[in-house]
């Protein structure tokens, strides 16, 4: 095998690629579309065929991909029959710090009556070779929970037998921003064909197995944490009988999801018209200031945009260095990297300061704007984070002008996940948090602009605590149009929205009907209904004018975890700069319609027609070989849309 790891971008942003996660991401116990896995794996949850005595939880935890047994009873056994062979087993996630106890017990195999083993989940992988080569004939299998000095508990989530022999693969998983890497996804393929595609990593020791493998060679491995770099590991062997360790896999985070940045960065945009200007705060100490740029990247198209500015050195302290820049006139729309270029003194060459996505460029402002929006989705680990994936890929479909999510969790996969968006957003963090989250996130409590008519302040803290800084966001832009809260809990007091006569408060906790007017404005309270929904709010003139699924009081949009997206585009052939015409079908398999949505395809250089749909925008690449299309079509309710896209 390869002895160092090969280190590509993290970037899936294409709705197959989410698609493919999401048919895969199932197929543990029902073999789906895996190819060429000889172990059955079966979940512990399966009455049939495993029996309890004890006390066991039928429970998932924090939206894991797949249900488990948890107890923390003495006594609590399992029991299991199965023929002759390899017998596995995979145990559930650890819970993570933000939200309880690991398993501290231990677990003691007995099979057929012979010699116990004893197996401690807080040391071992999730994957576990409980024995090998069993003879032909019927074998019983006993697992019994038992208390440790440490504590109690464990989880099971599934047992695997294989009656031919098979392998392991094992590694251990560390990377950058440590204390955020809960797991990961491992996909194991030979030829095309995927082998085993599974969630690994205990997150207390790093260790990573996947058990239950055809021996074979020429199997690929890539390591996938949203908000880290993908890792890929080439030409592995697999040997039946014994365990493959790999040298130790260390991820790099995701460039999308770098820090630095004071403002503007993730979740912290800054939204502006071509010919106005804007300020910007990064470290830089002790460099001369060279240069700055405006950088947008889809695909293999690249479009820049230089920039005037001037340093205000008011403003600069210590390692903090402040800018004021001008977006230049005939800048297209669309969210840009802002760049700027400093010069050490003494020392050759430029180096290159980056926030990813920072600088939202729009034509004109929305004089109705319209948010999508989501609260409470336990983002604590990749799973999950392929779901905030999803629903990214969905907001930039959608039309939508800004997202807003409530009750955040763990910071380094939120971001990860939401670099993904082409359009800003605002993320707090509420009683679900990692700590550490302003790392990446910055204030508790800040403020952003869609232009002048629209303020939005972001608030992470709960209403009892002083709501000063809320009330002095407000005044400072006294003659905004529509002003809107993005908290986790909706109780803000009535007085301080009513003063200053707030149009939204969106939430994702606490009490009360989710859609409700509050005080005499009237503020419309829009809250989180379950963590499988998004909500499309828009306004009209400059109030809400709809925010629930099909006019119901309430409703959210519905969106369940492992399902297909309800709001997708499907491009054939793909648009990769390559190819001169493309047909985009538009699928929407909701009961609203989305009128105006957002498809971005990346064309050979050249003039284009379409139907279906409107070209909104066609923008040459910096090198002249690609043209970048914005085309915006309608999707009306339960329809496929096709929209054909033919260079002239």
């Amino acid at each position: 095998m390869k002895a160092c790891m090969q280190k590509i971008p993290y970037r899936p942003g294409s709705v197959l690629w989410i698609l493919s996660i999401v048919l895969i991401s199932g197929d543990l116990y029902t073999g789906g579309i895996i190819a060429q896995a000889q172990t059955e794996w079966i979940s512990a949850t399966d009455q049939v065929r495993v029996q309890r005595e004890g006390d066991w939880l039928e429970t998932s935890f924090r939206f894991a991909a797949h249900g488990h047994l948890a107890t923390e009873k003495d006594g609590a056994t399992l029991m299991f029959s199965c023929e002759g062979g390899d017998v596995l087993l995979r145990l559930g996630q650890h819970a993570v710090p933000s939200y309880g106890r690991p398993g501290l017990g231990l677990l003691a195999v007995c099979i057929d009556g012979g010699a116990e083993r004893l197996v401690y989940p807080l040391h071992e992988p999730r994957e576990i070779v409980l024995a090998r080569g069993l003879p032909p004939g019927p074998h019983n299998i006993r697992i019994e929970h038992r208390s440790t000095g440490c504590g109690a508990g464990a989880r099971i989530e599934a047992l695997g037998v294989s009656a031919a022999p098979t392998g392991e693969l094992a590694f251990t998983l560390t990377g950058e921003n440590h204390a955020y890497l809960v797991d990961a996804r491992a996909v194991l393929t030979r030829d095309g064909a995927v082998i085993a595609n599974r969630l690994v990593r205990n997150w207390l020791t790093g260790g990573c197995r996947l058990a239950g493998l055809p021996p074979g060679t020429g199997y690929r491995l890539e390591v996938q944490a949203i908000g880290w770099a993908l890792c890929v590991v080439e030409n592995i062997s697999i040997t039946a009988g014994r365990e493959t360790e790999l040298a130790p896999v260390h991820l790099a985070a995701d460039p999308g999801t770098a820090r630095g940045w004071l403002f503007p960065r993730l979740g912290r945009q800054t939204v502006r018209r071509p010919g106005e200007n804007f300020h910007a705060r990064f470290q830089a100490p002790d460099a001369r200031l060279a240069g700055a740029r405006l950088e947008r990247r889809i695909g293999p198209a690249v479009i820049s945009r230089p920039m005037v500015f001037a340093e205000d050195s008011s403003a600069a302290f210590y390692y903090d260095r402040e800018v004021i820049a001008e977006i230049p006139d005939g800048t297209p729309p669309g969210l840009y990297d802002l760049i700027v270029q400093t010069r050490r003194r003494g020392r050759d060459g430029a180096r290159e300061l980056r926030s990813q996505r920072a600088v939202m460029v729009v034509s004109e402002y929305p004089v109705d704007p319209v948010f999508i929006t989501w609260g409470h989705l336990d983002t604590q680990g990749q799973y999950q984070a392929e779901y905030a994936l999803a629903l990214a890929e969905i907001a930039n479909l959608s039309g939508a002008d800004m997202a807003l999510e409530a009750d955040a969790c763990n910071p380094a996969y939120v971001a990860g996940a939401l670099a993904t968006l082409e359009i800003p957003y605002l993320v707090n963090f509420g009683n679900h948090q990692f700590p550490g989250f302003e790392q990446w996130y910055g204030p508790q409590e800040e403020a952003i602009d869609y232009g002048p008519d629209i303020r939005i302040v972001n608030r992470s803290l709960p209403w009892h605590e002083s709501t000063a800084q809320t009330d002095a966001l407000f005044a400072a832009r006294p003659d905004a149009r529509i002003k809107i809260i993005n908290a986790f809990e909706h109780n803000a007091p009535v007085e301080l929205l009513d003063r200053r006569r707030v149009a939204l408060i969106h939430d994702a906790h606490g009490p009360g009907d989710r859609v409700m007017d509050m005080g005499a404005t009237p503020t419309k309270r829009v809250g989180k209904s379950n963590s499988e929904s998004f909500r499309m709010i828009r306004f009209r003139d400059g109030r809400v004018a709809s925010c629930t699924y099909m006019g119901h009081a309430t409703a959210p949009v519905p969106f369940r975890r492992g399902e297909v997206p309800p709001l997708r585009a499907e491009i054939d052939p793909q648009a990769d700069g390559t190819q001169p015409r493309v047909a985009v079908s538009l699928i929407n398999d909701l009961g609203d319609p989305f009128p105006n949505c957002r498809i971005t395809l990346v064309m050979p250089a050249g003039a284009y027609r379409c139907t279906g749909g409107s070209i909104e925008s066609a923008v040459a690449s910096d090198c002249k070989r690609y043209a970048v299309l914005t085309i915006r079509a309608d999707a009306p309710p339960e329809s496929r849309t096709v929209v054909r896209v033919v260079k002239e």
